[in-house]
């Protein structure tokens, strides 16, 4: 049985392309760096993290950048040997291509397409053109607009035009093109990417329309499965297997109780496609479930990620804030020293932060932070944004003596609710935050200091609407901190 989601934790917007016996798969990233994670499989479910495709400054602007804005959706496809990605950066704003030989990259520099719209996409059509799809408007007509484009330069060749106004007229958006037997197949997302999500096809003889709805839409769609662990499922890319059998990337959610919250974020999911009289359908009748039998998985094994400091950090899927700050984050034999600047909780700040992705409800995130070299505050952190996020900090009051506290961001104010000192003459204290489907507890080594409720994390707590997730990393503030060997994240 393989089971869903094949990308854990913050993980959304999947697009889906094969190339040379592989498949790739991109998601969105939006304020953190680098951007655009790429994940690689050879069978459709064991993936891996293999890139980013923006990992550069010269390719990416987003200092200043709020919260839940920065690179939204990414497209991409494989075409003429070579790798074609499009996405928005909300930040400035600009759709934009990127390309590379290589999926691994190296990646080009941004070729701007259109400042307007999200979720760009790109259809290669079998006489070589290249035709591009978003959301847009024209004329206050709201809906999916497209335009011949010049795959090399990103130049649109003529006006975008209306194509459709999708099925529900409802935030239609991640248009994705495809072609079967004769017809033009347009996938859209609709109902807004929370739990009114689904996805919705409609097809044409001719790419720019008009474009007909399937009778059976949606073709994925959680709307009436209230109580089922996956809700909102939408933004679907399809994929057609070497072998002839179609499949479906998407996202979802999952829930860790009754109550309609979630903290991991968006998360990708896959299904099998069926064809039907011409149409597609996701899963079953448009459902979808933790695990299916299409493909098989094999042995589960709790997964563990160990980043080890005296490595390469960027073979990792670690994400920093806004701004890379290469001069922060100081590697030193098998330690990582981090120089803190701006404090977590500044609006657009670029505090010094290094994080992964929460991956499970139930997971075990551990650091070890070097005494004796502490200069400012420094800790772990599991953390939404700026205005969200749960820290354990550390700071130093004598030559052996630490303060430890738990500090809670929450909406627009922040308070430390434990303080404890520790007296301590070893050279390293253990950080440990687990999680489980109610709290995350903070340990200092091994002494529980504080719990706070996982709904603190949740985007449906927040103060506006927000699309990321919680991850779990280390930090520094106003000083130099260094930690020891590795960080960890285990789930349970």
């Amino acid at each position: 049985m393989a089971t869903n989601p094949i990308l854990k934790g913050f993980n959304p917007d999947p697009s889906i392309c094969w190339a040379n016996g592989r498949y790739y798969v991109a998601v969105s990233t939006f304020e953190y760096f680098p951007a655009v994670a790429i994940y690689e499989s050879d069978d459709l479910v064991h993936w891996g993290y293999l890139t980013s495709a923006l990992d550069r400054v010269e390719q990416i602007d987003l200092k200043g950048c709020k919260n839940s804005s920065g690179i939204y959706a990414p497209t991409l496809r494989h075409a003429n040997g070579r790798f074609y990605l499009v996405t928005t950066n909300k930040n400035i704003p600009m759709n934009f291509l990127v390309t590379a030989e290589s999926a691994e990259g190296p990646w080009s520099d941004p070729l701007p397409i259109h400042p307007s719209g999200i979720d760009p996409s790109l259809f290669f059509d079998d006489d070589g053109s290249c035709f591009y799809t978003s959301n847009g408007s024209i004329d206050g007509r709201k809906g999916i607009v497209g335009a011949y484009i010049n795959r090399e330069s990103g130049e649109l060749e003529g006006n975008l035009r209306l194509i459709s106004e999708g099925v529900t007229g409802h935030a239609t958006e991640a248009p994705h093109i495809y072609k079967r037997e004769g017809w033009y197949y347009l996938l859209v997302a609709e109902g807004g990417t929370e739990y009114g999500h689904q996805a919705n096809i409609l097809r044409s003889r001719a790419i720019d329309g008009p474009y007909e709805a399937c009778p059976s839409n949606p073709i994925l769609s959680h709307v009436n499965r209230k109580g089922h662990p996956i809700q909102a499922t939408g933004h679907a890319d399809l994929i057609e297997a070497p072998d002839g059998s179609w499949y479906a990337v998407f996202l979802g959610i999952r829930l860790f109780s009754k109550a309609q919250l979630h903290n991991l974020g968006r998360e990708s999911f896959i299904a099998p496609v069926t064809w039907s009289d011409g149409w597609p359908m996701i899963g079953n009748g448009g459902h979808v479930e933790l695990s299916f039998p299409s493909l098989e998985r094999g042995e589960e094994t709790p997964s563990i990620q160990t980043i080890r400091f005296d490595g390469t950090l960027e073979h990792y899927p670690l994400l920093k804030l806004r701004v890379p700050k290469p001069q922060c984050y100081l590697q030193e034999g098998s330690n990582l020293t981090l120089v803190g600047e701006d404090p977590l909780g500044k609006s657009g700040g670029e505090p010094t932060l290094l994080a992964l992705r929460q991956s499970e409800f139930a997971t075990t995130f551990t650091a070890r932070l070097h005494l004796p070299s502490l200069e400012g505050r420094a800790g772990i952190v599991a953390w939404y944004n700026s205005d969200y996020h749960l820290k354990l900090q550390v700071e130093r009051t004598g030559d052996t003596t630490f303060t430890v506290s738990m500090i809670r961001s929450v909406h627009d104010f922040e308070a430390v609710t434990t303080c404890m000192v520790i007296e301590s003459s070893s050279e390293e204290m253990l950080l440990t935050c687990t999680s489980d489907k109610e709290y995350y507890h903070f340990l200092a080594d091994r002494t529980l200091v504080d719990s706070a409720s996982i709904a603190t994390l949740c985007t449906e707590t927040t103060m506006y609407m927000t699309f990321t997730g919680a991850l779990l990393g280390i930090w520094a503030e106003e000083g130099k901190a260094t930690f020891v060997k590795e960080m960890v994240l285990e789930e349970r």
